[in-house]
Protein backbone atom coordinates (compact mmCIF):
# COMPACT_ATOMS: atom_id res chain seq x y z
CA UNK A 1 0.00 0.00 0.00
CA UNK A 2 1.77 3.24 -1.10
CA UNK A 3 0.44 6.20 1.14
CA UNK A 4 -0.01 9.50 -0.09
CA UNK A 5 2.11 12.41 1.31
CA UNK A 6 -0.81 13.92 3.27
CA UNK A 7 -1.44 10.63 4.66
CA UNK A 8 2.57 9.92 5.95
CA UNK A 9 2.37 13.57 7.32
CA UNK A 10 -0.93 13.17 9.34
CA UNK A 11 0.50 9.49 10.95
CA UNK A 12 4.21 11.07 11.27
CA UNK A 13 2.04 14.04 12.85
CA UNK A 14 -0.19 11.62 15.02
CA UNK A 15 3.40 9.85 15.98
CA UNK A 16 5.15 13.05 17.00
CA UNK A 17 2.54 14.39 19.08
CA UNK A 18 2.00 10.79 21.44
CA UNK A 19 5.26 10.96 21.67
CA UNK A 20 5.03 14.28 22.51
CA UNK A 21 2.45 13.96 25.41
CA UNK A 22 4.30 10.78 26.59
CA UNK A 23 7.70 12.34 27.34
CA UNK A 24 5.60 15.23 29.08
CA UNK A 25 3.47 12.32 30.95
CA UNK A 26 6.97 10.76 32.02
CA UNK A 27 8.43 14.10 33.57
CA UNK A 28 10.80 14.88 30.97
CA UNK A 29 11.29 18.67 30.69
CA UNK A 30 14.42 18.65 28.03
CA UNK A 31 13.57 16.48 25.02
CA UNK A 32 14.79 16.40 21.51
CA UNK A 33 12.81 15.18 18.71
CA UNK A 34 14.18 14.52 15.10
CA UNK A 35 12.34 13.84 12.10
CA UNK A 36 12.98 13.09 8.83
CA UNK A 37 10.01 14.63 7.07
CA UNK A 38 11.02 18.33 6.65
CA UNK A 39 7.74 19.70 6.13
CA UNK A 40 5.92 17.91 9.42
CA UNK A 41 9.94 19.91 11.65
CA UNK A 42 8.99 23.05 9.56
CA UNK A 43 4.54 22.54 10.41
CA UNK A 44 5.78 22.18 13.93
CA UNK A 45 8.44 24.35 14.36
CA UNK A 46 7.43 27.46 17.31
CA UNK A 47 7.26 31.14 16.23
CA UNK A 48 6.11 29.87 12.56
CA UNK A 49 3.33 31.69 11.60
CA UNK A 50 2.14 28.70 9.20
CA UNK A 51 -1.62 27.66 10.04
CA UNK A 52 -2.31 24.27 9.79
CA UNK A 53 -5.44 22.76 9.35
CA UNK A 54 -4.38 19.48 10.92
CA UNK A 55 -5.64 18.98 14.33
CA UNK A 56 -2.01 16.94 15.36
CA UNK A 57 0.06 20.33 14.16
CA UNK A 58 -2.30 22.39 16.39
CA UNK A 59 -2.07 20.05 19.83
CA UNK A 60 1.45 19.60 19.03
CA UNK A 61 2.06 23.34 19.16
CA UNK A 62 0.42 23.79 21.85
CA UNK A 63 2.07 21.12 23.91
CA UNK A 64 5.70 22.83 23.04
CA UNK A 65 4.08 26.08 24.72
CA UNK A 66 4.34 23.73 28.05
CA UNK A 67 6.92 25.04 30.25
CA UNK A 68 10.03 22.45 28.97
CA UNK A 69 12.45 22.48 26.41
CA UNK A 70 11.83 20.82 23.34
CA UNK A 71 14.56 21.08 20.01
CA UNK A 72 12.73 19.77 17.09
CA UNK A 73 15.49 19.12 14.26
CA UNK A 74 15.19 17.70 10.73
CA UNK A 75 17.80 14.50 10.06
CA UNK A 76 18.29 13.54 6.56
CA UNK A 77 16.39 10.12 5.23
CA UNK A 78 20.00 8.59 5.18
CA UNK A 79 20.68 8.69 9.24
CA UNK A 80 17.30 7.97 9.61
CA UNK A 81 17.60 4.54 8.08
CA UNK A 82 20.06 3.70 10.06
CA UNK A 83 18.45 4.40 12.99
CA UNK A 84 15.60 2.33 11.61
CA UNK A 85 18.10 -0.66 10.87
CA UNK A 86 19.66 -0.68 14.62
CA UNK A 87 16.25 -0.73 16.06
CA UNK A 88 14.99 -3.74 14.27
Amino acid sequence: MILGRDEVINKEARSMLEGLRLTWRKGYRQVELESDNALLVELTLPGKLIDSPLMEIRAIRTLLQRNWKVRICHISRDRSTVVDFMAK
